[in-house]
């Protein structure tokens, strides 16, 4: 339910980056659950489709981080990779399958959480701003046209106009 209504929340709520990472987690997650060995050999070694899927998002998340301009999408691509990093630990055979599993699920609450949190200060900036340019192209056009505005203070506009040169 956690998850519906987080991945609901950031659809309807959030720009396109939130958008992008709700498609990654839910592909992520049908397909992780596609993947998964039946209950009883569940997590008793490593689980190398769900391991690929979780590599994947963690591709994605990361990709998604390169392009927008949150900082919020690098942060969730480092908890992917320690859930796709996790996975590895069904490489031991000490490893009790139940604490594999918890290790791998805990996760998805941190990277919903983030995704929660980014949404709302998405829907802050738009409130405050009018304006949250999501993709760093986006932003370095909104860069140059605020570089282009002449914003400086009105005593510098007095040294610098023609017939009010600095005298010294």
């Amino acid at each position: 339910m956690f998850y519906a209504g987080t991945g609901v929340f950031a659809l309807w709520k959030g720009g396109a980056p939130e958008r992008i990472a709700v498609i990654v987690l839910a592909a992520d997650f049908e397909l992780s659950h596609w993947f998964l060995k039946p209950f009883v050999g569940r997590y008793s070694g490593v689980e190398w489709p769900v391991f690929a899927t979780d590599t994947i998002a963690f591709l994605g998340l990361y990709i998604l981080s390169l392009l927008t301009t949150r900082y919020w999408p690098i942060w969730m691509a480092a908890v992917q990779g320690c859930v796709a990093m996790s996975h590895l630990t069904g490489l031991r055979a000490d490893v009790i399958p139940t604490v594999y599993g918890n290790f791998v699920v805990v996760w998805s609450y941190v990277l919903l959480i983030i995704l929660i949190v980014a949404t709302i200060r998405h829907r802050t900036r738009l409130a405050r701003d009018q304006i949250d340019p999501a993709w760093s192209w986006h932003s370095a056009g909104i860069r140059a046209q605020s570089e282009s505005c002449d914003d400086r203070a009105p005593s510098q506009y007095a040294a610098t106009s023609v017939g009010n040169a600095d005298p010294r």
